[in-house]
């Protein structure tokens, strides 16, 4: 799948529109306390995050390839 930058740049916008984020690292914290991505380390293993904002973190168990 392509899409050019502009469009990118697009769907960016109105991410962060839509969740009141002010900025890309914004949306990077809510996509990783969403569960939408996982954070971990070089070895693998998942870091686990503490959201502060009602979201629970991601099931350790849970893999974002649907794993």
């Amino acid at each position: 799948m392509m899409f050019s930058p502009t469009a990118a740049k697009t769907h960016v916008s109105q991410a962060m529109t839509k969740l009141g984020a002010r900025d890309r690292a914004q949306l990077v914290v809510f996509a990783c306390r969403s569960g939408l991505v996982i954070r971990r380390t070089h070895a693998g293993q998942i870091i686990q995050l503490s959201t502060g904002s009602g979201v629970p973190p991601p099931h350790p168990d849970h893999h974002a390839d649907g794993g």
